[in-house]
């Protein structure tokens, strides 16, 4: 009897241990299905964002979209990285932003972003990371430029007052832009002396550039003035320029070229006149030249008439004479 107990108590022992064994199956096989969906799910869903260039000081945008199937997503969670995975710049839960308060979500359930008052230190390279219903999207990522345009250039010389033939250092200073472009000079006549002078950036705290390019002259020349200094930007594109006028000493520029100018127009003046005077006399010559025809014509038509009535008075003569000598 104790025997057939014990029997039943093994069987009934190895029928827990095997409904213990299916039911963990189950459950793992029900965890497994549940982080496959997920899985699948999240390949369903993605985002792509745009590359964005803001300038310095104003509200950049940028443009972000979902990639999926399904026609409602709603946004639970954002988080921005750009440092580190653990440190998010910025961060919205339903209405409250955390971190960098400058980023903002324009459109409910858009993941399209806006960043006011650009900087340079915003440049980079962002993770974007956003819970929805339909999934978690962790691999989002867009990068942020920012440029700025340089201020209107200043120009000194070194000395102020120049001798014709003399030594001088001409200087040329643009702030306030992003990236680092460069400076041109040239002459009146456009030669380009570039190649002649040197060039320093500084970067402010802001991140902005300072160009400051010095061009230096052992002999200057009053023919070469005015100066120009053209300011390019990193994609070598003009967006200032300055006209540089030097002072020589015991020597006015600005009446120098009113009086190039005044000559100039003068001297148009003079040709215009001459080349009338000579048009007019040209008329003259041909006038006279018909009148002359026209006379030299009459001459012949009375000297014609002339010779006619003379030879018209002989034959009259001969006529009489000769009805004279029959009547005798």
């Amino acid at each position: 009897m104790s025997q057939n107990t014990k029997k039943g108590e093994r069987q009934t022992a190895e029928i827990n241990q095997m409904n213990m064994a299916s039911h963990s199956l189950l459950f793992l096989a029900v965890v497994f299905s549940f982080i496959c969906s997920g899985a699948l799910e999240e390949k369903l869903i993605r985002v792509e964002c745009q590359p964005a260039v803001g300038v310095v000081g104003q509200t950049m945008k940028i443009h972000c979209s979902f990639i999926s199937s399904f026609k409602e997503i709603n946004i639970d969670l954002v988080y921005i990285f750009k440092s580190g995975p653990e440190n998010p710049v910025f961060s919205l839960k339903n209405i409250i932003k955390t971190g960098d308060l400058r980023f903002n979500l324009p459109s409910e359930n858009n993941p399209s972003l806006e960043l006011a008052s650009a900087a340079v230190a915003d440049e980079g390279n962002y993770r974007y990371m956003i819970v929805t219903n339909r999934g978690v999207i962790e691999d989002g990522s867009f990068r942020i430029g920012v440029t700025s345009k340089y201020h209107e250039p200043t120009t000194i010389s070194w000395p102020e007052k120049i001798e014709e033939g003399g030594s001088v250092d001409l200087y040329c200073n643009a702030s306030g832009g992003y990236p680092a472009g460069s400076i041109q000079w040239f002459d009146n006549t456009n030669t380009d002396w570039t190649k002649s002078a040197t060039l320093k950036t500084t970067e402010g705290e802001d991140k902005l550039v300072q160009l400051s390019s010095k061009l230096t002259f052992k002999k200057i020349d009053l023919n070469w003035v005015p100066f120009r200094c053209v300011v390019l930007n990193s994609k070598f594109v003009k967006e200032r320029e300055s006209t540089f006028h030097l002072k020589f000493t015991g020597v006015d520029t600005g009446s120098s070229v009113t009086v190039s100018v005044v000559l100039m127009v003068t001297g148009i003046i003079v040709v215009a006149v001459l080349m009338g005077l000579l048009f007019r006399r040209r008329r003259i010559q041909r006038a006279s030249a018909v009148r002359t025809t026209l006379n030299t014509d009459e001459e012949d038509d009375e000297n014609e008439d002339g010779n006619e009535a003379k030879a018209e008075g002989q034959i009259g003569e001969c006529f009489r004479k000769a009805t004279t000598e029959q009547d005798t």
